[in-house]
């Protein structure tokens, strides 16, 4: 911010427009010293309402909203006038205060009211209506709370919300100030959204050097969850030491750091002959990996009760069900019927569904009770249509505990079942993994069904790959694309893209009406032409723009991400209407809104798709596929407009109609199995927007989902865990 546009701005907080539940942004309205009432954005959900503010900003004109003072930073004091301070004592601040008996205790003090509250706490009894145990509940809590104050103002100064610091408090209580000034890096490790670079900042203004041992330690904790978020189990040593250099953590202290944690336990070490290629681990990710290669070699190896499908059972039940499976499927549920694990993997169109649906007739047939699951929620309600039977989440199948954040199907508490079906298993997590095996009882089956050339899991691990890479578990690969799938120009041309070549477009090839390119060089010129394909074209077809399509993109940013094609796409389809402002972002009735985490109260799972049927009150009603469900304050920031979503998001989903936008812009995204999953999304139509270049490279672009893991590894008879 240039000097001159910097102002400083004193005033009375009057309230809130707005409030982030994490206090990290908020529209507040402000009393300025000469009486004028302004608007100020930015940080200060923290506040109290009457509470004295120096304010350090610049002015803004916002388009809808008018002229805002946008806050760069802030000073809290003490309320400067009796009005302030019976809006500060009366909204909640102090327990025991009440709007009526604030306003009785201020005209009894005046200004002098803090100070008696603090240091003659005795002297409210002179209020009317102030008993003795109403005068110690206020004393009690205010010096209480003063520690509290004091920890909340440190944090805030450090760009840490009330949210967060709600947590810091809740966790170290009265120690939290003396423990943040003398060990900073805690925060990092015991407090989730409290990253390295936060208590860094915090260790550097509490004097902790740049070279203690300390600061090594948590950079290297802090390297192999960043490497996690990235899909990657372990880091090997030679690569920590490379990254730990652009936190300014030198090789030595690098080095010296993974000895000190690897004695302590907090990281495990896999003996290599090249030292410097070491698997570094953190030990949560070890124990998975570890727990998911001991289990599939158990059930692989144990006496599960199954046995080969005769071909006369086959034969019954195709009859039954009107179907009529190829060898490889007859095959397929066979070979599923009769192993501990079996995979079953094949591309579009090419019968998956339809060896499930056998499957589980099979399964009827021979009184068997098997499970079916899936990651998301929208893959075990599609599951659950394909077979009619019931299908959860497989979060749902172990009875996920919210409260406590465990699983309550265990070894000690296995499932009741003789086999356990997962669809879409190449969204499954190793960590996920791991808790369904030590689920299973020890003479189940389990079969997973998956698309391995499809984007792997957004968690850590590559676990539907690498049993596949490994060769000891039996795969049947359905490669015959069915007779009716032959037509399809998605399902031809995903074929197309997973062998490297480019897609055929129905301008192009006569016969193709399902799948088209439209090419435009500029990126807004693309987003104009995804508005007009939604909007016109694809309606003009039969699709309703709200319930048939969804629009694909690989990335967030710029004018071909989700939140400018989010925003453009409101504009277009529900400009109007009964709306709930959060920060920037709007949501109105008829909306379509995407989980962005698992709701276990709820039971909304990341990744949903719903509709706002109802906005007001700061709180939204939406319906997730017939799951009526509330959203107020916090939650609201677990949902996001769903007009435009990611392709990792809209894994494990399908749609009528997909319009998927690729440029050269999304060039660090562009790979072959990125685009063959947007477009396999696609039901009945698939549109790609974007330039030419852009969807080339993704066709002859292979790799780049590279994950360090050592699953495929551990699954060899030879294994032997050093």
């Amino acid at each position: 911010m240039a000097a001159a546009d910097a102002v400083r701005v004193e005033g009375e907080l009057l309230g809130f427009t707005f409030r982030a539940e994490d206090g990290g942004f908020s529209v507040a309205r402000v009393r300025t010293e000469d009486r004028v009432q302004i608007t100020v954005v930015g940080p200060v959900g923290h506040v109290t309402e009457g509470q004295h503010l120096v304010l350090q900003g610049k002015w803004v004109d916002h388009p809808q909203f008018g002229r805002q003072l946008r806050i760069k930073s802030l000073l809290v004091e003490d309320p400067r006038t009796t009005r302030g301070l019976e809006r500060y004592l009366g909204s909640g601040a102090v327990v025991g205060l009440g709007k009526e008996f604030a306003r009785r205790v201020v005209a009894t003090f005046g200004l002098d009211t803090l100070a008696v509250i603090e240091e003659e706490p005795h002297r409210l009894l002179e209020v009317p209506g102030i008993g003795r145990k109403r005068m110690e509940r206020i004393r009690d809590h205010w010096q209480a709370d003063l520690k509290n104050r004091e920890v909340y103002a440190t944090l805030h100064g450090y760009g840490i919300g009330r949210a967060l610091a709600n947590r810091i408090v809740e966790k170290y209580e009265d120690k939290a100030a003396g423990m943040i000034s003398a060990q900073p890096y805690r925060l990092a490790a015991e407090i989730p959204g409290v990253g390295f670079l936060t208590a860094d900042r915090i260790a550097r203004d509490v004097g902790i050097a740049e070279d203690a041992p300390e600061r090594a330690d948590a950079a290297v904790i802090h390297l192999l969850r960043e490497a996690q978020g990235g899909g990657h189990c372990f880091v090997p040593r030679r690569e920590l030491t490379t990254r730990g250099e652009t936190l300014h953590v030198g090789m030595d202290a690098t080095t010296a750091a993974i000895e000190r944690l690897s004695l302590r336990g907090d990281v495990v070490l896999h003996q290599t002959a090249d030292i410097q290629a070491q698997p570094v681990y953190h030990p949560v990710l070890e124990r998975a990996e570890a727990r998911t290669a001991a289990r599939l070699r158990e059930l692989l190896d144990g006496s599960t009760g199954g046995h080969p499908v005769p071909s006369p059972m086959l034969d019954k039940a195709e009859e039954q069900l009107k179907i009529a499976l190829n060898l490889g499927q007859r095959q397929a549920v066979s070979k599923a019927m009769e192993t501990g694990v079996t995979v079953i993997t094949g591309g579009p169109g090419t019968g998956k569904t339809t060896t499930v649906r056998m499957l589980m007739a099979i399964a009827r047939a021979r009184r068997e009770h098997w499970r079916l699951a899936a990651p998301t929620g929208r893959a075990a309600r599609r599951l659950a249509e394909a077979t009619g039977a019931d299908a959860r989440t497989i979060h749902r199948l172990l009875e996920f505990n919210g409260r406590t954040g465990r699983f309550m199907r265990t070894a000690s508490n296995p499932l009741e079942c003789h086999g356990v079906l997962v669809d879409e298993a190449s969204m499954v997590d190793v960590r996920l993994m791991a808790s369904l095996l030590s689920a299973l009882p020890d003479d189940c089956r389990l079969v997973l069904v998956g698309d391995a050339d499809q984007l792997p899991s957004v968690g850590a691990g590559r676990v539907l790959a690498d049993i596949i890479a490994s060769a000891q578990v039996p795969v049947c690969t359905l490669s015959e694309v069915y007779r009716q799938a032959h037509g399809s120009g998605i399902v031809r041309n995903a074929h197309r893209i997973n062998q490297g070549e480019s897609p055929v477009s129905g301008e192009q090839e006569e016969g193709i009406d399902d799948f088209f390119e439209v090419h435009r060089g500029e990126p807004m010129e693309a987003q104009a032409t995804i508005l007009q394909v939604v909007t016109q074209r694809l309606k003009d077809k039969g699709f309703h723009p709200l319930r048939d399509v969804q629009v694909l993109t690989p990335m967030h940013s710029g004018p071909l991400g989700t939140q400018a094609l989010n925003e453009a796409l409101q504009r277009s389809l529900n400009p109007d209407g009964p709306a709930v402002r959060r920060g920037p972002k709007v949501y109105r009735e008829g909306d379509r809104v995407l989980q962005l985490r698992n709701d276990y109260d709820n039971d909304v799972f990341n990744g949903d798709v719903g509709t706002i049927v109802r906005a007001g009150g700061g709180a939204l009603t939406v319906d997730f596929d017939g799951r009526v469900v509330t959203l107020k304050g916090e939650a609201l920031g677990d949902i996001d407009l769903a007009y435009a979503i990611s392709i990792h998001k809209s894994q494990g989903s399908e749609y009528p109609a997909v319009v998927v936008a690729l440029h050269r812009a999304h060039f660090v995204m562009l790979r072959r199995n990125l685009l063959y999953t947007a477009i396999t999304r696609a039901q009945r139509f698939c549109c790609v927007v974007g330039d030419r270049w852009a969807i080339r490279t993704a066709v002859s672009t292979r790799g780049g989902d590279e994950r360090w893991t050592r699953l495929s590894e551990r699954l060899q008879p030879d294994w032997k865990h050093q």
